[in-house]
């Protein structure tokens, strides 16, 4: 008989993207060799329960009140509040279940966060938690190129440590068995007394199997096509990429800018000042099949991430054996290693520009070194972001913590 492991993903939508299609991976993991049953918000219910009978898993759809839902719908802390409402329901969901029919092992896995205590860790069985991020901070003097999020993002980094002293977070820690942490920025982050217990482990993972990447292809040795994917938001600074392509008049390049979000119209209004409007695209929030097209199309991707966990768009770039330029800083610092793409200092705002600038003049005058860095992307991908490797390390730490159980 399959131990049976009950999974906490508050983030979870088979059909989906970001945190709630890997909330749902986790759980079609352990699938294949356990008895799952899946705890999950039921905003995507039907998605769940849909995909749930072929995988095996035993889904609970919970929710929240209206007026909870609505709150969580408007804000960045109305979402957090929803979060910790849902969890509470979620502990007592599980507490129930446990009584009537007990657990070998629980496991939370979404939100990425540390933010949102684990609290059905006090089922009296092994538990992990994670992957967790959340350690993360922008580099300091990139204020002015944060706009109004600047202040937010000073008050982050305060929060963080409030909310890192909390209580039910402290327990959270100490009661894992075993804790997944998403990069090296927040393990260094967490208290040195858990971190023996800690296991770097990239939130994010490609989609299926890999087929060839397009790096295989010829590339333009004349316009060089620039591609960024992924949510719109200050703390990915596109306008640090528009600086450094100001720069760079006589260079024939091309930059689209994929995805919606707060800062699109701020990043438009800094294209236009910059006089290179009729360079640069901005798609808007578009159809996965035409996001894919445009993957297909671009010769590098740039993330100029300042604060990320790893980034999903990133990954699907490698995926796609196209080259990286990155900040070097936080998660995506960690996905691409050297031979994958370029990596950017951010000690401060003008050594990133001409960072930039740098690594998209040596991209275009070396087509040959931007098809072998897109060819490692690839492989990299393939070998440290794919799900069979993620299953293996979820099997060997269930088993571990299971046989010590026994």
């Amino acid at each position: 008989m399959k131990p049976r492991i009950l999974m906490i993903a508050f983030a979870c939508n088979p059909t989906g993207g970001g945190e709630h299609w890997l909330g749902w991976g986790w759980a079609e993991q352990a699938a294949k060799s356990y008895d799952v049953t899946l705890i999950s918000w039921d905003r995507f219910a039907e998605a769940i329960n849909h995909h749930a009978p072929a995988t095996g898993i035993t889904p609970v759809c919970i929710g929240v009140p209206d007026w909870v839902n609505k709150i969580g719908d408007k804000s960045g802390m109305g979402r957090w509040f929803r979060q910790i409402i849902w969890h509470r329901r979620a502990t007592a969901v599980a507490s129930r279940l446990h009584t009537d029919k007990p657990f070998a092992l629980v496991h939370q896995t979404t939100f990425h966060t540390f933010r949102i205590p684990f609290r059905v860790s006090n089922l009296g069985i092994p538990a992990v938690w994670g992957p967790i991020a959340g350690g993360e901070s922008t580099p300091p003097g990139f204020g002015a190129w944060l706009g109004r999020l600047k202040y937010a993002e000073a008050m982050r980094r305060i929060l963080n440590r409030l909310m890192l002293a909390r209580p039910a977070v402290q327990k959270s820690l100490r009661a894992a068995r075993v804790i997944f942490v998403s990069n090296q920025t927040t393990l260094n982050f967490l208290p040195a007394w858990c971190r023996e217990r800690c296991v770097i482990v990239p939130p994010n993972s490609v989609r299926g199997e890999l087929s060839p990447p397009q790096a295989l292809r010829a590339h333009s040795e004349t316009q060089l096509n620039l591609l960024f994917v992924g949510n719109c938001v200050a703390t990915r600074s596109i306008p640090l990429v528009l600086e450094a392509l100001h720069r760079l008049p006589e260079l024939p390049w091309r930059f689209t800018v994929v995805g919606g979000g707060s800062s699109l119209a701020q990043w438009k209004e800094s294209a236009k000042n910059l006089g290179i409007e009729g360079r640069v695209t901005f798609t808007g929030a578009i159809p996965r099949v035409e996001v894919e097209k445009h993957y297909a199309t671009a010769d590098v991707f740039v993330f100029p991430a300042l604060r990320d966990s790893g980034g999903s768009g990133l990954l699907e770039a490698m995926s796609c054996g196209l080259p990286i330029i990155c900040c070097d800083w936080g998660g995506p610092a960690e996905m691409v290693d050297d031979s994958s793409g370029i990596k950017v200092s951010v000690a401060d705002p003008a050594a990133a520009i001409h960072g930039f600038v740098d690594a998209i003049t040596r991209l275009h005058q070396d087509p040959e070194l931007r098809r072998t860095m897109g060819i490692n992307a690839f492989k990299r991908a393939k070998e440290n972001f794919s799900w069979s490797w993620k299953r293996k390390l979820l099997e060997e730490t269930y088993e571990r913590c299971l046989g010590a159980r026994r």
